[in-house]
C-alpha cells in the first residue's frame, strides 16, 4: 500500500526560502517508509532521493483530514517523542502532515484505518 503526497516548507519569509517535499509514504511489515524529494520554489531537485522508516510502535495516531470539496486532505501523523521525525523535512514536533491529492483520498482514508487497528 502506497501513496504519494507532499507539503510546503518556509525557511523565514523570502521566496527563495520556499521549499516543496514530494514523495510516496509506504506501508509494509511493521513500518511507515517514507521515500521524498526536496525542491526549491522554480521546481528544481534541491537534494537526491531519500529514505526514512519508521516502527508503527513509535507512532501515537494517524489521521485523516478532509479538505475543501475538490481538493484532497491531509494525512496527520504523530509520533509518541519529538526526536523520531527529526531527520523529515517540514516536520514539528513530532507531527508531519502530508497533503493527498483528492485521486488518491479513498487510499489515505483505507491507510489510516487500516495503521489505527
Amino acid at each position: 500500500m502506497s501513496i504519494p503526497y507532499k507539503y510546503s516548507m518556509y525557511e523565514g519569509t523570502d521566496l527563495n526560502k520556499f521549499k516543496e517535499v514530494k514523495g510516496i509514504l509506504s506501508f509494509a511489515d511493521n513500518e511507515l517508509l517514507f521515500e521524498y524529494k526536496v525542491y526549491d520554489a522554480s521546481g528544481n531537485g534541491i537534494s537526491n532521493l531519500s529514505k526514512f522508516a519508521i516502527q508503527l510502535d513509535n507512532l501515537k495516531s494517524i489521521q485523516y483530514k478532509k479538505g475543501f470539496l475538490f481538493t484532497g486532505g491531509k494525512l496527520i501523523i504523530k509520533a509518541n517523542q519529538w526526536a523520531f521525525f527529526e531527520p523529515l523535512p517540514g516536520s514539528d514536533q513530532g507531527v508531519i502532515k502530508l497533503n493527498i491529492t483528492r485521486r488518491d483520498k479513498s487510499e489515505a482514508i483505507r491507510m489510516s484505518t487500516k495503521l489505527n487497528l
